[in-house]
C-alpha cells in the first residue's frame, strides 16, 4: 500500500506520492490524474519524502513541467507534514497503471 497525498492551492489540485520510478512516465500520471477512472489531480509531484526534495512534476496531460511558485508552496508544504487529503492507494492498483520501461538494444 502506497499513501499519496492531496493539496489544493489556488484552485489547482495536486497529487503528491513518493517516488516510484515505475510511475514517472507520461502514461501512468495520466491514469493516475484522471477524474473518471483515477485518483483526479491537475498536478501529480513525485518527491523523495525522506530528503524532503522534489523529483519531477507532471501535469495531468503527462507531460513533464517546469515547477512553479504553487509547486514550491505544495513541496514545502508536505515536507511539513501538511496535507489536504491522504489516499491509501492498494499495491493491486499501482500495478495497474505502472508502465512497465522497455529496454532497447544498442548494437
Amino acid at each position: 500500500m502506497q499513501i499519496v497525498y492531496g493539496f489544493d492551492i489556488n484552485g489547482v489540485k495536486y497529487l503528491v506520492m513518493d517516488v516510484n520510478e515505475a510511475l514517472m512516465n507520461g502514461e501512468s500520471v495520466r491514469s493516475i490524474s484522471a477524474y473518471k477512472n483515477g485518483i483526479g489531480a491537475d498536478r501529480v509531484m513525485f518527491m523523495d519524502l525522506e530528503n524532503s526534495s522534489v523529483i519531477a512534476i507532471y501535469n495531468s496531460k503527462g507531460k513533464n513541467v517546469v515547477p512553479d511558485l504553487n509547486d514550491f508552496q505544495v513541496a514545502g508544504a508536505i515536507s511539513n507534514g501538511e496535507h489536504h487529503r491522504e489516499y491509501h492507494v492498494t499495491d493491486y492498483y499501482m500495478s495497474t497503471v505502472a508502465v512497465e520501461k522497455e529496454l532497447k538494444k544498442t548494437a
